[in-house]
């Protein structure tokens, strides 16, 4: 089995830190040869992806690129037989990414998208047995993403949110500058949500309420603050090795789906 991972920017290496602590083989491919050069001699590097399917025997294929070309990459990996897991958001249109989910399931491939942060101890660790009522959430950025404020941030939390109460409706939007607004809706939660690029201070948190009283995902700290006073301290799970690992071991179309859902309620807003 090897790994490949397009896209060797800041992302990318992120990526092939965690491929090197699990042991496992890796192909690099970026269009800028440059980039190559931070990297051992003896990795397999490419600048032309087919180049590299054709020559390595690449089985899991990591995307981190321009979430523009996700999707064109990804269409051709799993063509070739690629099991395929992309950073988000993974398209910018539904019709794009559900062709590609029919392909990989076409193909017998699996087609992922990234959710590192529910892999947080934050997520992964809350207790659920709290009829929460409604969720504010803030995330707000010191520095500055790819798209917008929504595609870069939010999304983050709309995955959070669809994993942890299900499908949802977003009824208000408001953009304002590096700031985006928006009032999410299920069955039996809203959820408001803050989000900002270069704001002067960072805050990354979810306030969750019920009638017990509230409680508090820190997500920069990675800790969980209970209505009792208790607090759930942050593990020493590596969440990034942990979606890889996760992703090779026990891949699902799960990820995909629930961005498929954020995407046909995105274009509702036309944000």
């Amino acid at each position: 089995m090897k790994v490949g991972i397009v896209g060797i920017g800041n992302m990318g290496s992120k990526y092939v830190n965690k491929f090197r602590e699990l042991g496992l083989d890796y192909v690099l491919i970026d269009s800028d040869p440059v980039r190559f050069a931070n990297f051992p001699e003896n990795v397999p590097k490419y600048t032309d992806l087919k180049l590299a399917i054709d020559n390595e025997d690449i089985t899991h294929l990591f995307v981190a690129t321009s979430p523009q070309s996700h999707i064109p990459i990804a269409s051709f990996a799993m063509e070739n037989g690629i099991n395929v897991m992309v950073e988000k958001p993974p398209a910018l249109d539904t019709k794009s990414l559900s062709e590609a989910i029919e392909l990989a399931h076409k193909k017998g491939v699996y087609f992922s998208v990234s959710e590192i942060e529910l892999l947080s101890n934050s997520v992964r660790n809350l207790k659920r047995g709290f009829l929460w009522e409604k969720v504010e959430g803030y995330r707000l950025n010191l520095g500055k993403g790819y798209i917008n404020p929504f595609y870069d941030l939010a999304w983050h939390d709309l995955y959070i949110f669809h994993y942890l109460f299900g499908g949802f409706e977003i009824k208000n939007i408001e953009v304002e500058g590096n700031f985006v607004s928006l009032d999410v809706k299920n069955p039996n939660v809203d959820f408001h949500l803050k989000v900002a690029w270069l704001n002067p201070f960072l805050k990354r948190q979810w306030h969750l309420y019920s009638k017990e009283g509230e409680t508090v995902l820190n997500f920069v700290e990675d800790k969980i603050y209970y209505p009792d006073n208790s607090i759930k301290e942050k593990d020493d799970v590596d969440k990034l090795r942990m979606m890889v690992d996760n992703f090779i071991k026990n891949p699902s179309y799960d990820s995909s789906y629930r961005a498929l859902d954020i995407l046909k309620e995105v274009e509702k807003i036309k944000i």
